[in-house]
């Protein structure tokens, strides 16, 4: 029971943790503490409880994936479901000389006039011929000015003219879970007659 207990209070304290509050940090904490100094399990079942917790939340992960997926295919079913039915009921009416239908829950239902939209996409046959007749922009080069700037054999011609701020950034130590490869059945048979 204390073993389901402690996987459970783990589970639910990192769930806790999208709020990034200090509380919800220490709690999670404790739980891992609470893990981790428990004498009762051995340190495979240690490792195990941590990294099942993780493993939960990447199937969670993939499962709303999935379901985004599915719900968008969805969606743009129903979308082209309204507009051809849409369609489909104007050229009804119209076929019977109804251009608008009173309704009770709603006010009326009407038969909207055609139109026409033009675009025009561009589509270039000969990019060179465009631009030696003129039809270019310069622009700036940041990466060249970046590498001149760091070469000392370049920096005086553009250091007058522009200025590097350099960013550093630490990567805070994390977890890494290594999964273990399953064995087939063919594997686990060799490893019993082996043992």
């Amino acid at each position: 029971m204390q073993l389901q207990t402690t996987s459970s209070t783990l589970e639910q304290s990192i769930v806790g943790l999208h709020t990034d509050s200090p509380a919800s940090k220490e709690w999670f904490y404790d739980s891992v503490i609470a893990i981790l100094t428990n004498d009762k399990l051995s340190f495979y079942k240690k490792s195990d409880i941590i990294a099942e917790i993780f493993l939960e939340i990447n199937s969670r992960v993939a499962y709303i994936k999935e379901q985004q997926q599915h719900l968008a295919s969805m969606k743009k079913q129903l979308e082209s479901a309204k507009t051809i039915g849409k369609f489909q009921v104007a050229k009804a009416l119209q076929s019977l000389g109804v251009e608008k239908l009173e309704g009770l829950s709603v006010s009326s239902i009407s038969v909207t006039k055609e139109s026409t939209s033009t675009t025009a996409t561009l589509k270039v046959l000969d990019e060179q011929a465009l631009i030696h007749a003129g039809f270019f922009t310069v622009v700036l080069d940041k990466e060249a000015v970046q590498q001149a700037l760091i070469s000392a054999d370049q920096r005086h011609e553009v250091q007058d003219f522009c200025d590097m701020k350099i960013t550093t950034k630490t990567k805070p130590i994390t977890l890494r879970i290594n999964k273990r490869k399953s064995l087939t059945s063919d594997d686990s048979i060799q490893h019993i007659q082996a043992a």
